[in-house]
């Protein structure tokens, strides 16, 4: 009968495509058997991390913060001050392979939330590595550490001056037993816009050398050295520089849109040379740089030189845990204004609680702005405001 005939054909398919379905279900067990576990937790080297056990995939979470109580005082008067000195959310890894890395992180401390850096490294060997994307520009050994390999509560005022910031480009580097090197290009674009500049462009190199072999961790390297005694001296030196033509930009904050409006105040051409100096000697080290620049803005206004350099000391005294520091700046923004001058001191006790992850700065600034007449009208760009200025600052530093 004709039912029967169709019965016999759907148990016959249905008992073919059982053996089947059992053996797609052992070969889906061996290829689980076959894919690398996840493993995580936190580390030293990684922090709070995800990562396949082989370590070709890592996935890790961190976070830079400076909590500070700072009060200001310009000529007397009591200034606004702010509560963070960075706040910033980082994701970072690899992927595929641990020489191809990612790194991507905000700041939250400069209202409304902007893009820091993004970008992938790719670095088969120490002596050469690509890095493309938005980041940190080579110039400024000082400026290249992170917020936690740093001595002082933030980065040196000059160092800032002269820094070519953050931008949106390419940079080729390397890692030798003596000798550091960065070369890049970059857009010439303000950090907070996502468009790079039509016409504009910014060269950087920076070389360091280690004739004594390289340096420990950061501005921190006999807090940072563990249960090694580190050797009696090291010293390393920069020679730096950095060209282009740039748009000199304000940003200004719009309360009704909630954005930063870019605005631009003119084309200039720049050409910047730097030199540094770090010297160790167990506890004690130094380090300072010293920068000349040559400006042409592009309009009315004449070319001009400057003059800026920094130095800092610093002794631990106390373990690897209690330091005393001293910094000292200078600034001569344009050799044409007569009444230019920029000098600052500084003074700090420092409690390494967990270096680099946890830290307490006690530090006290006395800084002396001259008044720069005509520095507006010779586009000269001044980093503070007139006047004598003091503040104490008081800074818990956390980073994992």
């Amino acid at each position: 009968m004709r039912w029967m005939r169709v019965a016999t054909a759907v148990v016959a398919m249905g008992s073919g495509l059982l053996v089947p379905a059992v053996g797609h279900a052992e070969d889906e067990e061996k290829d689980d058997d076959k894919k690398p576990s996840l493993t995580g937790g936190y580390d030293e080297k990684n922090g709070f991390h995800i990562q396949s056990e082989d370590g070709n995939y890592l996935l890790g979470i961190g976070l830079q913060a400076g909590y500070k109580l700072e009060p200001v005082f310009l000529d007397g008067k009591a200034e606004s001050r702010t509560a963070f000195s960075f706040l910033r959310p980082i994701l970072r890894g690899n992927i595929y392979r641990p020489w191809i890395r990612f790194w991507t992180s905000l700041e939250l401390a400069d209202p409304p939330i902007y893009l820091l850096d993004s970008l992938v490294e790719i670095q088969p060997i120490d002596e050469v590595g690509i890095r493309a994307g938005q980041q940190y520009t080579p110039l400024s050994r000082h400026e290249s550490w992170g917020p936690q390999q740093i001595l002082f509560p933030e980065f040196s005022t000059i160092a800032n001056y002269y820094w070519t910031g953050r931008d949106k480009g390419v940079t080729i580097f390397g890692t030798m037993e003596h000798l550091e090197y960065y070369v890049g290009i970059f857009g010439g674009s303000p950090l907070r816009s996502i468009r790079s500049e039509p016409g504009k462009y910014q060269f950087n190199a920076r070389a360091t050398f280690s004739p004594m072999g390289k340096p420990g961790y950061g501005e921190l390297p006999y807090i940072m050295s563990g249960d090694k005694e580190p050797p009696p001296l090291n010293v390393s030196f920069t020679l730096q520089g950095a060209g282009g033509e740039v748009t000199q930009v304000k940003e200004n904050f719009n309360p009704e849109s909630g954005v930063f409006q870019i605005l631009r105040e003119g084309d200039r051409r720049f050409i910047t040379g730097g030199v540094d100096l770090f010297i160790q000697a167990r506890r004690f080290s130094f380090f300072g740089e010293l920068y000349y620049s040559r400006t042409d803005p592009q309009d009315a206004s004449q070319n001009f030189s400057s003059f800026g350099a920094w130095v800092q000391a610093d002794y631990v005294f106390y373990k690897k845990v209690l330091d005393a520091a001293v910094r000292l700046s200078f600034l001569n923004p344009s050799f044409d204004l007569d009444d230019d001058l920029l000098y600052i001191a500084e003074a700090q006790l420092g409690w390494f609680v967990n270096a680099p992850h946890l830290a307490v700065k006690l530090r006290y600034q006395l800084a002396h702005q001259e008044a720069a007449a005509g520095a507006e009208a010779a586009s000269v760009v001044i980093p503070k405001d007139a006047g004598t200025s003091q503040l104490i600052t008081l800074q818990l530093n956390l980073a994992f």
